[in-house]
């Protein structure tokens, strides 16, 4: 395993906590969303939603296919999405798909795949519930992501603080397991913070700040200031801290 297991409850709650505040925090999403859009396919059949969230995008993505459905497994994040918009919404686990066989036309994943326990099971998973010719479009978090601050986390205390996220390579490798027409590629995207502070509300406000490694020890006043003195080298000529991405983006098409 290229980590330990994720508790798809705890993952749940952190996202249900981080659901009214998402929108405020959500810019390497919507940079992303747009990517994704982009490369959409209208179809009359139906558009699944992976990790809609509280479903920002979902008039757009609407807008190109004949039933659209958001599914999260963060009940909150299905009730904020409500509030704002129609639409059918479904609490699941995306590595557990309760839709039948070839069902759906379109598969819409954004930033999602990378809180599954095994790539490979949840890639087939979605194999399953595409329909013939049916579209896959999905990002993710690989590895390289959240640069420089892991680096500074190790360097205060020794403690790794993130997820091991998928080389490309293994995402592509897990692609090519099955028959269907698929293909990846890296977008590197930076995102720039005034501030220590500013860079981890942003990353709490989408629910990111889950591990599911134990070793990381508490982030006090102290351990924070030391932090923030060890990102100082890399404050840019801009006056701000750099937070780089690597993100794998996904087509695939099933093929009949």
């Amino acid at each position: 395993m290229l980590h330990s297991h994720y508790d798809k409850a705890r993952v749940a709650r952190y996202f249900a906590r981080a659901a009214h505040s998402y929108t405020q925090h959500d810019g390497l999403q919507r940079q992303i969303a747009e990517r994704l859009l982009a490369k959409l396919q209208p179809t009359c059949g139906v558009l699944l939603d992976v990790g809609c969230g509280p479903a920002h995008h979902a008039p757009a993505l609407r807008g190109t296919a004949g039933q659209y459905i958001g599914l999260d497994i963060a009940p909150t994040m299905l009730e904020v999405a409500q509030q704002s918009q129609p639409g059918d919404w479904l609490l699941a686990d995306m590595e557990r798909l309760p839709l039948t066989n070839e069902s759906v036309a379109c598969l819409h994943s954004n930033l999602a795949m990378q809180w599954a326990n095994d790539n490979a099971v949840l890639l087939r998973e979605w194999h399953r519930v595409l329909a013939a010719n049916g579209q896959l479009l999905a990002s993710t978090v690989l590895a390289g992501s959240m640069w420089p601050l892991n680096e500074c986390f190790a360097e205060v205390d020794g403690a790794v603080r993130h997820n091991r996220w998928l080389t490309a390579e293994v995402l592509q490798q897990h692609l090519e397991l099955l028959p269907w027409q698929a293909s990846s590629s890296v977008l590197q995207v930076t995102q720039a913070y005034p501030s220590v502070t500013a860079m981890l509300r942003d990353l709490k406000g989408i629910g990111a700040n889950y591990t599911a490694r134990t070793q990381a020890s508490y982030l006090g006043r102290q351990r924070l200031a030391q932090l923030e003195q060890v990102m100082e080298q890399y404050r840019n000529d801009a006056g701000m801290l750099p937070l780089r991405w690597q993100i794998g983006l996904v087509q695939a098409r099933k093929q009949a």
